[in-house]
Parts: structure tokens; C-alpha cells; sequence
């Protein structure tokens, strides 16, 4: 077998058949995985040996490619495979009326993996595969044998639990004072107090994506302000191009506040793309991760707000500070431990369900509480205090109140 890639974003370990080191054409996995129970991964293949793709990048080292030369790559490119997870017991109808494949028969989906209740299936397109080979017939024969090979592949592939991009910002709290696209003056505390959810829209001018999405955005809005919710736009390049952005407010019909960007927030939140929506409560605190990119349906942000308000209603903090967890009968509490029985202060663990996640930190007991209802939950440690090794282990919690116990080794 050839080499082993980690695509954590998706929750597998791919070992790749040595053939595909030496083909003609060249692979190109894209894995953008997901959220909302979707993880999703594109599989390219480019009609371009190896050595025409590296003279080509070679060609443009340094600069931004052009409009040409990009659509000069995509016109060679072609889409292998489609693998798509799918968690909660859900299966491909589900996944064809998220992703709106209104024309698709089960036909074209071959399951190739399982981890926990997340099923992963391959999905071909045979109409787009024969178009493919042929405008590219010297590819052809090659670009078949590579997709089987792949449908095989992962079938064999290690899966376990996605790591979602973001799940570390969970119970972070924002801060940031700026202006909006009109010059007023914003600080975040005021901007979030007004509302018990509010969903920040990190986006661009210049991002298509972000754009195509912004008049639902602005109905969303009107719709979730009568249940006492709303959106918040941040222009990223509102800075250099505020006339194109409110030209685009005002041909969107977006009633929402707009920011100028304040100052190097999108990089310390490590956002990597937009657009990005980050969902916070009245506070300012992350209470989910966030939606990378924009969801195939965009009644995706809808179910999120509801989600977020009722959790609010109930008390939801997506950062649980330890108490004293004896007193309490409706959370967890997880012990930790060192090896010799001594509690650990000042571990940091991060306790999830399948959509969002909580902060915690052990008190001087080793104990860090955590209030939620039952149900199906991990824990896993962030941190460790001096002297002490980080557990890389996944704990799982009881489904009834019970207490998990982590022992940590000594360094």
C-alpha cells in the first residue's frame, strides 16, 4: 500500500494503493468537512500530468493567478468522487435533499465506511464522468481505474469521529470596539446584549459564495428579530471597498448591521475562509463552532437559532465553570486524577455533544462540573497543568447523570 493521509476535517485515515503514486493524471483531494452533522470531501482529478501542474504553479510562484489561468485548470479537472458522511442515522435520501441532488438515484451512492452513528458513502456522477473522458480521451481509461480504485480504498480507510474546524472557539468570548459601514460606532458588549442569540456573517465583496446567500440572509433576519435573535454582517474588505459593499447592502435589501473590519479579529478567531457565521449569546460567548461556508440550505442558520434559543431558555452556558459538582444533580462531573489518586486543578476539558460543546476547568478537587441535560456526550483534555501529560483519549460519558473519572500520567 502507499502512503497514509489524516483528513480529520472528514474522520478518516486514507491509505492510499500504491498505483495511484504513478498515475498520469493528478489527484486532487479537497476535504472542506463540516458541520451540522454533513461532512463533505471532493475527490478531483486533473487531465494534467504531474510535471505540467508543477510548471504551471512554478508559472504564477508568487503572484495571484489570473481569471484565465484558474479557469484554464478547471477546464482539465473532473470530479472523481463525492464522499460524504452523514451522522444521526441519517442516509442518502436525507443527504440528496440537503445537498438539493434533486437529480439523483441511489444508484450513484456506494457506502464505504461507518464510526458511530456517521455513515460515509462515495457518490459518482456518470453523466459528468462520460463528459470528462470525453473531452479528455487520453485520460479516460486512467480516470475510471482511479475512481474504482478509490471506491476500494475507502472502504478500507480508518474512520473515527470528525474534528470539526472551530470546536475550539466554543465558550471563547468576543470582544471588539469599531465602527459600522456608516460610521457609527460599535462595541460588541452593546451590539450583543441587545439580542439572546445574535450570528456574526464574516464575508466579502469579492467571495461569490457570500454574496449569493445575502438576501436570504437579510429575510432570515427580519424573520428571527420577532424571536428576539439577529444577524450581524462583518465586511472584511468593507475597509478598501465600503462603496461596493453597501452598494451590495442595498441591492440585498439588508437591514443589519454591517461592520468595518475590527482589527485582526477574523485572524484571532483563526477563521480560515469565508463565508464563516459564528453564533454568540448575549455575553459575546461562542456557543457553537462555527458554519464554514454557506449550507447547501440555508434554513441550516434558521434551525441553529432555534436550536441556540431554546438551549438559552434552558440556561445553556457554553462555558461551565466548576462548582461544587456534589451539590448538583442535573450535569456531569468529571474527575481528574493523577495516576496516584492526587486531584488535578486547572485541567482543561472540552465536553461535547453531537452539536455543541462546553468548556471546563478542574477546581482544586480535580472536579469540573458540567450543567446539561442527559444524553450523549465525550470528554476530551485540552489541557494539562506542569507535570502532567495530556491524555489524547476520547472519555465517554454515561447517557444517565453519572460522574467520568480521567487519570493522567506524570511527565
Amino acid at each position: 500500500m502507499g502512503k497514509t493521509e489524516k483528513y480529520e476535517k472528514m474522520g478518516f485515515n486514507l491509505t492510499y494503493s500504491d498505483v495511484l503514486e504513478n498515475t498520469k493524471g493528478s489527484l486532487a483531494p479537497f476535504p472542506m468537512g463540516g458541520n451540522s452533522g454533513l461532512y463533505v470531501m471532493m475527490f478531483n482529478y486533473l487531465a494534467m500530468t504531474k510535471e505540467e501542474l508543477e510548471a504551471r504553479e512554478k508559472q504564477v510562484e508568487g503572484d495571484e493567478p489570473t481569471q484565465e489561468e484558474v479557469m484554464a485548470v478547471m477546464a482539465k479537472m473532473g470530479i472523481l468522487l463525492t464522499v460524504v458522511g452523514i451522522d444521526g442515522g441519517r442516509g442518502i435520501k436525507e443527504i440528496m435533499q440537503i445537498m438539493k441532488k434533486d437529480s439523483a438515484t441511489e444508484d450513484m451512492f456506494t457506502e464505504v465506511g461507518r464510526c458511530e452513528d456517521i455513515t460515509y458513502y462515495a457518490i459518482t456522477d456518470r453523466d459528468n464522468d462520460q463528459k470528462f473522458m470525453e473531452e479528455h480521451p487520453d485520460f479516460a481509461e486512467e480516470y475510471q481505474s482511479v475512481q474504482n480504485i478509490l471506491i476500494e480504498d475507502l472502504k478500507n480507510a480508518e474512520y473515527y469521529p470528525p474534528h470539526i474546524p472551530g470546536i475550539e472557539l466554543v465558550g471563547r468570548t468576543i470582544r471588539f470596539e469599531t465602527t459600522d459601514v456608516d460610521g457609527n460606532p460599535v462595541k460588541s458588549e452593546e451590539l450583543f446584549a441587545a439580542h439572546t442569540v445574535t450570528m456574526i456573517n464574516f464575508w466579502a465583496t469579492w467571495c461569490n459564495p457570500c454574496k449569493r446567500e445575502l438576501e436570504e440572509l437579510g429575510n432570515i433576519h427580519r424573520r428571527m428579530l420577532e424571536k428576539d435573535a439577529a444577524i450581524v454582517g462583518y465586511c472584511n474588505d468593507a475597509d478598501e471597498k465600503l462603496a461596493e459593499c453597501k452598494s451590495l447592502m442595498a441591492e440585498k435589501n439588508l437591514t443589519y448591521v454591517n461592520l468595518l473590519p475590527a482589527g485582526t479579529l477574523y485572524d484571532d478567531l483563526g477563521l480560515q475562509g469565508i463565508p464563516t457565521s459564528i453564533f454568540v449569546n448575549r455575553e459575546g460567548k461562542i456557543m457553537t463552532y462555527p458554519v464554514m461556508g454557506a449550507p447547501a440550505d440555508l434554513s441550516e442558520y434558521e434551525k441553529t437559532f432555534d436550536e441556540l434559543l431554546a438551549k438559552a431558555a434552558a440556561g445553556f452556558d457554553p462555558v461551565q465553570v466548576s462548582e461544587a459538582a456534589e451539590e448538583k444533580k442535573d450535569g456531569y462531573r468529571v474527575v481528574v486524577t493523577g495516576s496516584d489518586g492526587t486531584p488535578v486543578e486547572g485541567a482543561s476539558l472540552q465536553f461535547c455533544s453531537d452539536t455543541a460543546c462546553m468548556m471546563g476547568r478542574t477546581d482544586a478537587e480535580g472536579t469540573a462540573f458540567f450543567k446539561t441535560a442527559e444524553g450523549h456526550y465525550t470528554v476530551h483534555v485540552m489541557k494539562v497543568p506542569e507535570g502532567y501529560l495530556k491524555s489524547e483519549e476520547e472519555y465517554t460519558v454515561p447517557e444517565t447523570y453519572g460522574d467520568v473519572t480521567v487519570t493522567l500520567k506524570k511527565a
